[in-house]
């Protein structure tokens, strides 16, 4: 199955509903498609698809027969369909074609599917139920012809989600509400992204034929802390180094909302901050612990070019020097749900008029729509301790997500985290102007929300020298010679806190949204043209000793 952005899904362009996805739900626009063939699967393949939710968490009692017939496909291909389409394990592919298709596999009843969660009834099939002023036949019709399901699926999906009309109890929330959505009620007026509470369910009643009651549980599973008790404002919580109130008046400003909404948008970002959890598999969150604000620049001395060990200028036109440089090379996410594709194109990395310039261009590539560059000196240069000054300007478009950082060359420890990262400099363009210095261990980092590191205000729109001073007991972070951050080797410590006394290399790149880059959706026009360019005076590694 193949993603096609003029594919009429219910009479909307999949681009658009796919456009309204990101924008709404703050999925990256790889997701959104996944999201919409998986609503939609008859747009955009021949044979009917699984449904458009996550398949119910017990199916059926029966064994497995890769060559059972549902709906005239095998079974094993309805698997296989959802292991690529879907990131499910073969295993759970499996229990969900087991749940949508129970009398292939057993005799007994299997698990509702989709939206009828499980144990959502046990009634009797009424094709002249009524179900919000429709007959229930008609509904299941409906689910037939739009959602690829089979005729049992389809009213099990019914039943699920009107079970007083089939004698039965209330049906648990659907997979869309998340499991522990929140332990509050309706509350119609409530703001979920500068929108009624009411509005969003009666969009998902109109578009994707949900009831009244199905509708309010998605959107409370999608906006927990919104209809929750445990959260609450607080405008002096730290969110990425910044005060909540300050970013609050931040999307008042620029996003047009009104202070109650905006407020809610800050703690939908920051739930940990204000006694709130993570609503599953949708809401945004920052990325690890809130880096804490630079209190005081302390100035450091120059650097001493006598000690100067390796440097590129950048005096030359053409590629990246190749006995400096090489290229990482790919577009599979990188390990942040990144949109780009890196390259080793001159449209994405070139040197003239005495700079490097990596270019992140909004274009279809290899499967992506960005393109990017990332310039690493691994397999040419690497260093264990050392001053690390690196000269550039940053972009700054909503969704580019800069670096120049450092990983180990040989992961001794093993995978990221263990063998550390330091970030001589991030910097995120929904969060312009703040850089961020930042170490990485197996005891502090942001999958623990344990990261060491601090934000210093720059104008990025201006040159500056960004450096760590790196020695056997310590790593200081440098802003134009000015220490805001160290972070010193505790007494005692192991690997687990303090792995870098190995070698590392030097990484240079832009990202495209992603896990923090992309928090607050991507700005695409600005990648258009010669898209968002970070600029590379030089890099210089000088020895302490």
């Amino acid at each position: 199955m193949a993603w096609s952005p003029s594919a009429s899904c219910e009479g909307l362009l999949a681009s658009d509903r796919a456009k309204w996805c990101v924008d709404n739900c703050g999925l990256t626009t790889e997701a959104a498609q996944q999201r919409v063939m998986s609503e939609f699967p008859t747009a955009f393949r021949s044979a009917p698809a699984a449904p458009p939710v996550a398949a119910a968490a017990v199916a059926a009692g029966g064994n497995w027969n890769g060559e059972a017939v549902c709906d005239g496909e095998r079974a094993e291909a309805r698997a296989q369909w959802c292991v690529q389409n879907l990131g499910l394990s073969v295993e759970a592919a499996r229990q969900r074609v087991m749940g949508e298709h129970p009398t292939v596999f057993s005799s007994a009843p299997a698990a509702l599917p989709v939206a009828a969660a499980a144990g959502a009834t046990s009634g009797n099939w009424n094709g002249e139920a009524v179900c919000d002023g429709e007959r229930a036949e008609a509904r299941a019709q409906w689910c037939l012809q739009n959602l690829g399901q089979s005729v049992e699926a389809a009213r099990q999906r019914v039943m699920g989600e009107y079970p007083s009309a089939f004698g039965s109890a209330p049906a648990a929330p659907p997979v869309a509400a998340a499991a522990g959505c929140g332990s509050g009620g309706w509350n119609g007026e409530a703001v979920c992204d500068g929108e009624r509470a009411e509005a969003r369910a009666q969009w998902c009643m109109q578009n994707l034929g949900l009831s009244v009651e199905v509708a309010r549980q998605r959107v409370m599973g999608e906006y927990p802390q919104q209809f929750s008790g445990a959260a609450g404002w607080n405008p002096e919580a730290v969110c990425d180094g910044q005060r909540a109130e300050e970013r609050a008046q931040w999307c008042v400003q620029n996003l047009h909302l009104a202070h109650g909404a905006a407020q809610q948008r800050v703690m939908g970002e920051y739930p940990q901050h204000f006694g709130g959890v993570a609503a599953a598999g949708g809401a945004v969150c920052a990325l690890g612990a809130a880096s804490q604000v630079a209190l005081q620049l302390v100035k450091m001395p120059v650097a001493d070019t006598r000690k100067l060990v390796w440097s590129d200028e950048f005096k030359y036109e053409g590629p990246p020097d190749p006995s400096k440089w090489r290229y990482d090379i790919g577009g599979h996410g990188w390990g942040n749900n990144e949109l780009q594709h890196y390259t080793d194109r001159r449209e994405n990395a070139w040197v003239s008029n005495g700079a490097l310039r990596i270019h992140a261009v909004n274009e279809p590539f290899g499967g992506n729509e960005f393109t990017s560059a990332r310039l690493v000196t691994k397999g040419c240069a690497d260093w264990m301790y050392g001053r690390i000054e690196i000269r550039l300007r940053l972009p700054t478009a909503r969704g580019s997500w800069a670096a120049a950082w450092m990983l180990p060359t040989e992961s001794s420890f093993g995978e990221w985290p263990r063998s550390g990262e330091i970030d001589i400099m991030e910097h995120v363009g929904m969060d312009l102007g703040n850089v961020h210095g930042t170490v990485h261990t197996e005891k502090y980092n942001h999958m623990k929300n344990t990261q060491v590191g601090k934000v210093v205000p720059v104008t990025v729109t201006n040159f500056h020298t960004y450096a760590v001073e790196w020695s056997h007991d310590k790593v200081s972070f440098l802003l134009d010679d000015h220490k805001y951050h160290e972070f010193r080797k505790e007494s005692g410590a192991n690997w687990e806190a303090w792995p870098f006394d190995k070698p590392f290399h030097i990484i240079l790149n832009i990202a495209v949204g992603g896990a923090w880059g992309g928090q607050k959706g991507v700005e695409h026009a600005a990648f258009r043209g010669e898209g968002q360019v970070m600029e590379v005076a030089w890099v210089r590694v000088y020895h302490l000793r």
